[in-house]
């Protein structure tokens, strides 16, 4: 070790000749023996990309004003990002209590999930009851009684019925007294993301855009505390779609935004400021963080073609934790889950965060799931300080690559849907849909062999698990109440502008009243899915058994013989909802009599002396299908003559595999 005397710091590597990266590879390939190095180091993502093994300064050259960075990034040292919580009870009331409660305890804005039957602009109903039934400026203010709504925010998320429940909103601030200038809100107009999320729009596309802009520029010279178009992609992140895809649509949808609001007079800095993205984060900590430092180098790019001043090229980004990562099965790993993603939301610089109870994909949450998604924020906000440092990953060479190569494949893919018409041409085509179910498709091939690992699901299910508890409304009587508010009291011309739709609102219109009538425009809409899906739809199949399907491991030799595989086979046929019974054997005389599916489990040096025998020993006493757990190997044939039907092993297609066994044990048709 050599002393730098001038410092007096020791220098740890001043003995040693200086690395390089040829030397360093060449010492890796050495190593490896002849062994693939990409195969062997570097990890594919479904956007095209590999993780390399290491990184260095040639990776990930930055620049310390980078655009990647949150554009106020000192005000958010100092208030750190806004907590925002979604709500959808269905219950206004029921909504206001939890809206309360919420504000009381953290969460400084909030999210308005409408109804279905509010988005569409039709009669409430309980067999769809997804959300808050706010049909009126009524039902609205019930919702959101005690919210000061000169000081909190309040985000709708409206659908189809945009420009309806903006007026509604409008409304309220004007029956509450609040000025213009103080109403703080954002109206979340999205046509683009509700055709591609539910397929129905009340016009034409077109027209539907050219509302939204009109909308916008009405916000823009009317209040200006408040935005008006949201660019949401979680329908194609919930359809399949990779990072980049997901960016690529959310830059094609703000660039249709731009135009649309241009051709309705609005400056593109102007129109700029009406648009909020929201984009959704998964468990992949690195790829979230590039993902939003890439959404902003690319939107950046655009308002830069667009005339955009350089400081005015900011995004008001959104993030919420990803839906479909989220389980039924195992529910509490959730909280593992939103909590990994929310991490790389904050440290990616998001400026706001949406995070879904951990029971978000098995129902409405009560109090204490309500109080886990608002506390992940807080304490990552307040306790670990994640706010408190700006633009945390910037420089590491990692990540500086992987957002500029994330930023760059999204670019591509956005040019190609600007080629082909912008997004709502490929939203018509079917072209969206189309890629989106690919993308689906390759991931869903990759759960099924369990590459990718879902706790709980897919690996280390708890077959007897307890359900998480979640509140389980009288859909029925909730829905004849919103009916009963809902009443035809004014007419409203299709041609009407904002501002005599707020007044008709006011007045007591619904949102049905304010809808355009016509014919509406539909497409076949993307199509969500979770992660854990095809599994969870196996469990529930055994759950609603006669009796619960399950295997006998056959458990050859010493504990240490047989421990790996018995719990890996355990595993396996738990991901499945398949229960197990141990039995422990020293050879094939030991068997008793064991009927149905019998799983062989031991090492391999047994597995050569006594496999075929226990196998044949299986099929004589009576079971139906005969498992080994571990590769066949050259021992295939005459395993499988001696009666062994099948292997299960770690790689092969589980999903598959387990349908087949439910099948035969009756569980499937």
């Amino acid at each position: 070790m050599t002393v730098d005397h001038t410092t007096d710091s020791p220098s740890l590597g001043a003995d040693f000749p200086e690395a390089d990266r040829a030397a360093w590879r060449a010492l890796v390939e050495s190593a490896l023996k002849g062994a693939d190095f990409e195969k062997a180091l570097t990890t594919p993502l479904a956007e095209g990309l590999r993780i390399q093994p290491i990184y260095g300064a040639d990776d990930g050259a930055f620049d310390t004003d980078a655009i990647t960075r949150h554009a106020d990034a000192a005000d958010r040292v100092r208030f750190g990002w806004d907590v925002r919580q979604r709500h959808g009870h269905p219950d206004p009331e029921a909504t206001n209590t939890a809206i309360l409660t919420d504000l009381e305890r953290g969460v400084t804005s909030i999210e308005l999930a409408l109804d279905r039957s509010v988005r569409l602009a039709d009669m409430p109903s309980a067999e769809y009851a997804d959300g808050v039934l706010a049909h009126t400026v009524d039902q609205l203010d019930t919702a959101l009684n005690g919210v000061f709504l000169d000081a909190a925010v309040v985000t709708l998320r409206p659908g189809a019925a945009f420009e309806q429940a903006s007026a509604l909103l409008a409304a309220l601030w004007r029956r509450r007294g609040i000025s213009e200038s103080d109403a703080h809100g954002h109206f979340g107009a999205d046509p683009l993301g509700a055709l591609a999320a539910e397929g129905k729009l009340h016009e034409p596309v077109d027209a539907a855009v050219a509302r939204a802009a009109r909308l916008a520029a009405h916000t823009h010279a009317t209040y200006p505390n408040a935005t008006s178009l949201s660019v949401d992609s979680t329908p194609y992140h919930d359809a399949g779609a990779d990072e980049a895809m997901d960016l690529a649509y959310a830059m094609a949808t703000g660039v249709a935004y731009l135009r649309a609001m241009e051709t309705e007079g609005l400056a593109p800095t102007d129109a700029a400021r009406q648009i909020q993205f929201t984009l959704p984060t998964g468990v992949d900590v690195f790829l979230g963080i590039a993902k939003l430092r890439a959404a902003r180098m690319l939107w950046a790019r655009i308002l830069e073609a667009s005339g955009v001043a350089e400081e005015a090229r900011s995004m008001r980004l959104h993030t919420t934790t990803a839906a479909r990562n989220l389980s039924q099965r195992d529910a509490w790993v959730n909280m593992l889950r939103v909590t990994v993603a929310t991490f790389a939301a904050a440290t990616g610089g998001a400026d706001s965060i949406t995070v879904p109870p951990y029971t978000d994909a098995l129902g409405l949450p009560d109090g204490f799931a309500r109080r886990a998604a608002r506390n992940t924020q807080l304490l990552l906000l307040e306790e670990s300080h994640l706010a408190r440092v700006i633009d945390p990953a910037g420089g590491s060479w990692y990540v500086e690559r992987l957002t500029q190569d994330l930023a760059q494949i999204a670019w591509e893919k956005f040019q190609e849907i600007e080629h082909a018409g912008g997004l709502a041409q490929a939203l018509i085509s079917g072209k969206v849909v189309e890629d989106c179910a690919a993308a689906w498709s390759t991931k869903e091939r990759q759960i099924a062999k369990r590459r990718i690992e879902l706790t709980g699901i897919n690996t280390f299910p708890k077959v007897d698990e307890v359900p998480a508890d979640v509140v389980q409304p009288d859909l029925a009587a909730l829905a004849e109440t919103a009916r009963t508010g809902i009443g035809a009291r004014v007419s409203i011309l299709p041609d009407a502008d904002f501002q005599t739709r707020v007044v008709a609102a006011f007045d007591g219109a619904s949102v049905a009243d304010l809808t355009p009538k016509g014919a509406g425009f539909s497409i076949q809409p993307l199509a969500a899915h979770r992660l854990g899906e095809a599994f969870e739809a196996l469990r529930d199949a055994c759950d609603a058994a006669t009796t619960r399907p399950t295997a006998t491991l056959i458990e050859i030799g010493r504990p240490a013989d047989f421990t790996a595989r018995a719990t890996f086979a355990r595993n396996y046929l738990g991901a499945g909802g398949i229960g197990v019974e141990d039995l422990e054997i020293g050879a094939a005389d030991d068997l008793g009599a064991v009927t149905g599916l019998a799983v062989i489990c031991s090492s391999d040096n047994l597995y050569d002396d006594q496999a075929e025998a226990v196998a044949r020993a299986l099929k004589t006493g009576g079971a139906t299908r005969v498992v080994l757990a571990g590769r066949p190997g050259e021992r295939e044939q005459a395993l499988r003559d001696a009666g062994v039907d099948g292997f299960i092993f770690a790689g092969d297609d589980t999903l598959a595999t387990l349908r087949g066994m439910l099948t035969e044990m009756g569980v499937l048709s």
